[in-house]
Parts: structure tokens; sequence; C-alpha cells
């Protein structure tokens, strides 16, 4: 006998086959469906799922399984296979779509926040952030070195002192060349090539390592399976990263994220995997159109995750309940998505936050500047411009043409600048072109005073 149709003015015509009532009832009983609605709209670890109320007829574990049936059945699967051939997934929960959203929307090259930390002025907060990127991503790959020395050597720009700390300065010197890479397909020969930068003038058998540290992922496969799976695990992630394989509703955003992790677990070359994929995060982002997100520290805030030494409400999966929930959900990745969702998102909040405190303090700056009599609007002006832009220059033709006074003012305004210790005086040519003094904003503070 053929299946009832019946008009439901909800959902249109629909047929009732065996088993319709027992599934309408599972659905309209409340339980399950609202089990289904709180999953699909965020990530739920089985410790909090079973003291949920489930169905009529339903235990906790029975409900976990089918709603994990459902859930994979509309999810976004990883064409990547394990070693043991296990294929991953994840659910898009409305959480990560609109934090996928919210990133895409800060990292565009058209963003504000790439114009503000691209800005002259800014560039400190730039580089501070890719030292402490650099420093971390050793730390994740268990690169025995202490941290302090090697931020000081990559801000002083010393010469290394050892193979390890060559490493370090190569990786440094690496991420400001990716973009001459852009437009280089992935490939197992362009991640070589990765490494060959890294390692480039270093002996790898002196490199000092020590255990590495966990971040997001716990690495529990023998070397020597590792090595066998090497060359079939890079032609893997350069197919993800092409974007010849996955899905299509994979965003970007997600791809990005998951490639540093891909390196760490798989551990395809021989060393300095979370290096190398560092850069190949990088330069991800930079091929997609997102270059804020191949900025942010995001190995500093696993780091700083993992040692629970941030408190964010932006991170609702804290390491006691993230690893074991990694632990049961098996192939189940939609908790490692949402966790590097939520730390991409910090790592944003802090880079803005350090924006806005440099902003801020120029602003400041400017303020105390009004405080002297001697300095009058059109030096100011000079000071601003000296703030915003450590490299400008100034020469006395163009001041005296923007606020129109003769040649003789304009000579005057700028040399009691330098008088002041504020320019440095050079020569172009037979030209005086005046720069702003090195340390200008720490010159100011020192000399003026705060409140």
């Amino acid at each position: 006998m053929g299946a009832e149709l019946t008009l439901d003015r909800r959902v249109g015509w629909v047929a009732h086959p065996p088993h319709y009532e027992e599934l309408h009832a599972l659905l309209k009983d409340g339980g399950a469906g609202r089990l289904l609605k709180l999953t699909t709209a965020r990530y739920v670890p089985w410790e909090e799922f079973r003291a949920l109320p489930t169905p009529r007829r339903m235990g906790a574990e029975t409900a976990w399984s089918l709603l994990k049936l459902v859930l994979r059945a509309s999810g976004i699967e990883i064409p990547i296979p394990d070693l043991e051939g296990n294929e991953y997934w994840y659910h898009r929960t409305h959480e990560i779509a609109d934090s996928v959203a919210r990133i895409q929307c800060l990292c565009r090259a058209d963003s504000d926040l790439y114009r503000r930390l691209t800005a002259t002025q800014n560039r400190s907060v730039l580089v501070r952030s890719r030292i402490d990127e650099t420093m971390a991503a050793a730390l994740l790959d268990g690169l025995e070195i202490d941290e302090p020395n090697g931020k000081l050597l990559l801000r002083l720009d010393r010469a290394p002192r050892d193979d390890t700390e060559r490493l370090i300065r190569n990786t440094l010197t690496a991420l400001d060349d990716l973009q001459s890479l852009v437009d280089v397909p992935f490939s197992k020969e362009l991640f070589w090539h990765l490494r060959y930068l890294l390692l480039e003038g270093v002996d790898v058998r002196s490199i000092k390592f020590t255990a590495p540290r966990l971040g997001l992922i716990a690495v529990d496969y023998e070397s020597q399976d590792v090595a066998r799976a090497a060359d079939a695990q890079l032609s893997y992630i350069s197919a993800y990263m092409n974007h010849v394989a996955g899905d299509v509703h994979d965003h970007a955003v997600l791809r990005a994220l998951l490639v540093p992790d891909l390196f760490r677990y798989y551990r395809p070359l021989p060393d300095v995997n979370s290096e190398v994929g560092r850069l190949a995060f990088r330069l991800y982002a930079l091929k997609v159109g997102l270059p804020v997100l191949g900025m942010l520290p995001l190995s500093r805030i696993k780091l700083k995750w993992e040692e629970r030494l941030f408190d964010s409400s932006i991170v609702t999966l804290q390491p006691d309940i993230y690893f074991p929930a990694r632990e049961r959900d098996g192939t189940d990745l939609t908790a490692h998505s949402t966790l590097s969702l939520q730390i991409a998102l910090v790592a944003l909040q802090d880079l803005n936050w350090e924006l806005h405190k440099l902003e801020q303090r120029d602003a400041e700056l400017r303020s105390l500047l009004q405080r002297d009599p001697e300095i009058n609007h059109r030096q100011r002006s000079v000071l601003g411009r000296a703030l915003r832009n450590p490299l400008a220059e100034f020469r006395i033709a163009y001041h005296k043409n923007t606020h129109n006074v003769v040649y003789a003012t304009a000579r005057a305004d700028l040399l009691e600048l330098v008088d002041k210790g504020l320019l440095v005086l050079g020569k172009q040519g037979r030209a005086m072109v005046f720069t702003p003094r090195p340390g200008l904003r720490e010159h100011i503070e020192q000399h003026y005073g705060r409140d």
C-alpha cells in the first residue's frame, strides 16, 4: 500500500510512510526538536548534552548517536583522511557561520583594521605581533629556546649565535617574503621550498628540541607511520588549499585556520612543521584576500589558551572541556572549528586593542604639545605628521606653500623644532631635509611629561 498524502500548511504536502507517526512524535514532543535546534546553533560537548532532557524512550547515548548521524549527513567533509583512512567533517553551526562572517569582514584588504594595521605609525604593533608569533610557533614545535632572548634577537636584529636562533631569524624573514609566492599553487615542492627558507644556513642536527606543546591537538602517530604517509598527506593538503578538493561551502577562513594544525598533526615534513604550517597559513590568507588573518598571532593565543592565561567570554571551550570532547567526538571536528574561530576572534580583539592604545597614545602626545606656547599651530601640524609617520620628510618650500608663509618663517619653524630636539636636519644635495628624531614619541613623553 502506498504512503498516504496529507496537507500540512506549514510544510506543504507530506507523505506518511511507515514509521512516520513515530518520527513525527519524536520531533513533536519537543525533546528531539530542542536538541537539534541547540546543536545546530552551537557546538554542544557531551558533558553538557547528557544533562539535557532527551526524547521519550531514548537515553542520552542513543540521542547523541542519532544527532551525530543527522549532523554528519548535513556536515562539511574535510578531504584529508588520517593515517588510518578516517575521514573528518564538521557541522557548520550558526555560531561558526557568524564567526566566519565576522572574521572575513575584519580581515579583508579593504577593511579598516587592515588600513590601520599597515599605517606607518602603527607598524610597531605589526612588528611586535610577528615577533610574538614567530616565537610561539617555535615553542609549539618544541624548539628549545629562551623566549625573552629569542624576542631580543628579533627586536635588536643581532646576529644569531647558534642554529636554533638562526632558524628563528629565518622564520621572521620568510614571513615577509611570502608575497612573491602568492601566484604559485600549493604543492609538495612549495612546502619543501618553505622548509628550505626556514633552514637556509642551518644545520638541522644542531637544533635543540624539547617536548612540543599541545596547542589544540595531541600528536599521537609513530614516526615511521608519519614518514610513510608524508607524500600522500602533502598531496591531500595541497589539493585542499588549492580548492581542488573539498566542499564548496567549506569557507576559506576555516580552511586557513586548519592548515597549521594539519602540519602539526600529520608532520609531513622531517622537521619544523609548525613553522612551515605557519608560513603556509600566512600564504593561503594572502591568496584568498584575507591578509589580516595571516598576520594574527594565533600560535601565541593557543599557548595562552593551553596555559589558561587569558579569560575571555569569546572562548567557551576551555582545555578541560575541549580535549575530552575531541577524544569522544572522533572524526567530528566541530569543536576544533569552533575553538579555532574563537581564538581568531580573541586575536583580532587583542590586535584592535593594541592599535587603539597606540592611536590613543599619539592623540595624548599631540595634546601634550598643545601646552608649549613656544610651538605654533604650523609646527604642531608638522609634529602631528611626524608622529603618524616616522619616515616623513619635511622641506622648507613645502611648509611655506602649505601654510602660506614667507620662506624665512617656514625655515624658522623647522629649525626651531630641530633646536627643541624634535626634528633632525639633513641634506639631499643642497636642499635641507627635516625628519622626525628617532624615538620621537618617547622624547615628547619625557620632555613634556604627563598629568
